[in-house]
C-alpha cells in the first residue's frame, strides 16, 4: 500500500479569473483523489514538467510557502 502526494496545476478547470487551481493529488492503491489547496495560478506561470511555479511567476514565494 504505497501512497504518493503531489501538487499539480489542475488545468482542466478554469476559474472565472482565467487561472487554474492548484490541487493535491493523492494516489493510494492506484486510485487518485484531488483536494484543492485554495490557491490558483495562471497556467503560463506553471512549469508542468517540474510541478512548480516558474521563476517569473508573480506569486511564487506565496505558492512555494504552501508547497514546500
Amino acid at each position: 500500500m504505497r501512497t504518493t502526494v503531489n501538487v499539480v496545476c489542475y488545468k482542466n478547470k478554469k476559474l472565472s479569473n482565467g487561472e487554474s487551481p492548484l490541487m493535491l493529488r493523492i494516489c493510494m492503491n492506484r486510485k487518485s483523489k484531488y483536494k484543492s489547496l485554495g490557491i490558483s495560478v495562471n497556467p503560463i506561470y506553471w512549469d508542468f514538467d517540474k510541478n512548480k511555479p516558474r521563476p517569473n511567476c508573480p506569486n511564487k514565494d506565496y505558492i512555494r510557502h504552501y508547497i514546500d
